[in-house]
């Protein structure tokens, strides 16, 4: 065949050799959707660790601020959570962080939020480690109003980020990191409450060792129905092992203190953990009614699930019922 380059012309381009088109170059791995998607997790990174270092300095003492003065600062209510208890603030740390990585590594495709180059959750999560930033600070200096609206702001939004992600996501490390900061952030918040309460009622005085006991014990009753919400309304039972472990740890740490509270507390805490997490199905088929339902995944859950974790699953499957039928028709229809 004769050549048809009889001109001297250079050779057209192939098509591998052709420049990409703009949207390819701003989705392509070395284009602007990589960029834009590191710059989001270089951020939620960055966040997340200032919010661990501002945490354990408060932790160590170093941004505790006390005014010697003030004498209703050395005034402690008795609905507070020992050190040994603030350690679940570990596990939460680690589940975040693991989350943060699955999150990186693209197991979670979320919408953009119009022209902000940022996922919903990636969003959610930067403003949850930057209020809480904020709420430690305000703790630490003993600014209650400051504090108490911060934190709630926070467990607004992690509570937010714990139904997004489980809607999505029905493994447990899409709702557990959440449900496990959430819950604790809840007993964080009646702590700050009942600190702020017992510091402007102590303006005439030190509270009454009855007031202390009574607003001690509702605010643990009222925890531990939320556990028991969350376990049989939502499945949820990450927030009743915090919710034991902290009554518990706050009843321990009242022996001293008052041994009649700290037994009624213990009592509750016993009842509740029995209610909860006690098999009755295999006690008494009766009592079965009383075990929380297995929540059935939503078809995006499935879809998510069949795309990201197992993606030719659903082919095998499809195969295996045309097999079972035994029609042209169901044969088509796993073939697409």
């Amino acid at each position: 065949m004769a050549d048809n380059n009889t001109h001297g012309a250079p050779p057209r381009r192939t098509d591998a050799a052709s420049p990409q088109p703009p949207e390819a170059r701003r989705t392509g791995r070395g284009g602007n959707g990589r960029r834009e998607h590191d710059v989001e997790m270089i951020v939620a990174w960055v966040s997340f660790a200032a919010l661990i270092v501002v945490m354990a300095l408060a932790q160590a003492g170093v941004l505790v601020h006390v005014d010697m003065d003030d004498a209703r600062q050395r005034v402690h209510s008795w609905f507070s959570a020992p050190r040994y208890v603030q350690l679940v603030w570990i596990p939460v740390y680690l589940l975040l962080a693991v989350w943060l990585v699955r999150l990186g590594n693209g197991r979670r495709h979320a919408r953009r939020l119009g022209h902000i180059r940022f996922t919903m959750l990636g969003a959610l999560f930067t403003a949850s480690c930057l209020v809480g930033i904020g709420w430690v600070v305000a703790w630490a200096f003993k600014n209650y109003p400051a504090s108490v609206t911060l934190i709630v702001v926070q467990t607004a939004l992690v509570w937010t980020l714990w139904f997004l992600s489980r809607r999505d996501d029905a493994s447990i490390w899409g709702w557990a990191p959440f449900s496990l900061w959430g819950s604790w952030l809840i007993v964080e918040t009646l702590v700050d409450v009942a600190r702020a309460v017992t510091y402007y009622v102590s303006k005439d005085g030190a509270m009454g060792a009855t007031g202390q006991s009574v607003a001690t014990i509702a605010l643990a009753l009222a925890l531990l129905a939320a556990a028991c919400l969350a376990r049989f309304r939502f499945d949820d039972w990450v927030f009743g092992l915090v919710a034991l472990w902290s009554v518990v740890g706050i009843a321990i740490h009242l022996m001293d203190v008052s041994k009649f509270t700290a037994v009624v507390i213990i009592a509750l805490a016993a009842v509740t953990a029995a209610f909860m997490y006690i098999p009755w199905k295999r006690v008494s088929g009766r009592l079965g009614e009383i075990e929380p339902q297995r929540r059935t995944p939503t078809p995006a859950q499935r879809e998510a699930k069949r795309s990201l974790d197992a993606p030719h699953v659903e082919d095998f499957h499809a195969d295996d019922d045309a097999d079972v039928a035994g029609t042209d028709g169901r044969r088509e229809g796993a073939s697409r």
